[in-house]
């Protein structure tokens, strides 16, 4: 998935987030916290725009008969027809709506409450996205097979079946060949660009002074890599450029509050 590929569809009726019940669906770890940086990005969305939520933690095993269900059409993607976070929106009327993919979750957000505004859109987030994949493609890579080590164990056998029909090989033969010190050796010219690239606006943020959904998308990453266990990885990219530790110190400021910042 392209991490910041932003094409959004249109949706009828109006939202309101003061009538509305707003449920984020989540694969939790061991712990029962949040972990996946596709769910840390929407939930800092929510906090950021005061929108009221409860977290529902979904297993693995269960994410497509739960789905399957509902009217959340699913993707051209018989492995994964339904991926986590969904969004379920319960209007004052009753009825229920669902969202999945960034793109439609942001837009369903800055339906229901336009202000503040994730500038998903804005012509600075969408050069950031030039920059931000080549930049983390690699601690991602590295990052996503740690992901078994923290799973509860009903979600295990459904995880490792799915990444070893999408990689090809076992998530052990994964992290063998992504290894920690090699994918930071291949991201540390990319994220120094693109905190060169962070510093040719004034202000903390990929917009200036106003934060949004690119500079949650970074941080959600950079979480994910503290979460599975990479302290060290997560530590190393700070301090390569200090653009990017300022953005991610100045988003914490805009989660103060958030049972989910860590």
């Amino acid at each position: 998935m392209d991490l910041l590929y932003l094409t959004f569809t249109k949706f009828s009726g109006e939202m309101d987030s003061e009538s509305n019940t707003v449920v984020i669906f989540n694969t939790p770890n061991k712990d029962d916290t949040t972990w996946s940086h596709h769910v840390l990005r929407i939930l800092y969305c929510l906090h950021y725009k005061g929108i009221p939520y409860s977290i529902e933690n979904i297993q693995y095993p269960d994410i497509i008969p739960t789905f399957a269900q509902t009217t959340l059409k699913p993707k051209d993607d018989p492995l994964e027809p339904y991926e986590i976070p969904v969004l379920k929106v319960r209007t004052a009327s009753g009825a229920t709506q669902y969202y999945m993919e960034p793109p439609n979750i942001i837009q369903a957000l800055e339906k229901m409450k336009p202000e503040p505004s994730l500038l998903a859109t804005s012509p600075r987030s969408v050069e950031f996205k030039s920059y931000l994949g080549p930049a983390v493609r690699p601690i991602i890579q590295t990052t996503a097979g740690r992901v078994l080590g923290i799973l509860p164990e009903r979600s295990i056998e459904r995880f490792v079946y799915q990444r070893r029909a999408r990689w090809g090989i076992s998530v052990e033969q994964w992290v063998e060949e992504h290894p920690s010190l090699e994918a930071l050796t291949i991201a540390e010219p990319r994220l120094k660009e693109l905190g060169e690239w962070i510093e040719t606006t004034p202000g903390p943020f990929v917009n200036g002074d106003k934060p949004g959904y690119a500079d949650f998308t970074l941080v959600s990453i950079l979480e994910f890599v503290r979460a599975v266990g990479l302290t060290d990885v997560f530590e190393a990219v700070l301090g390569i450029h200090p653009a990017i530790k300022r953005l991610h110190d100045a988003v914490g400021q805009t989660q103060q509050g958030n049972s989910q910042w860590r």
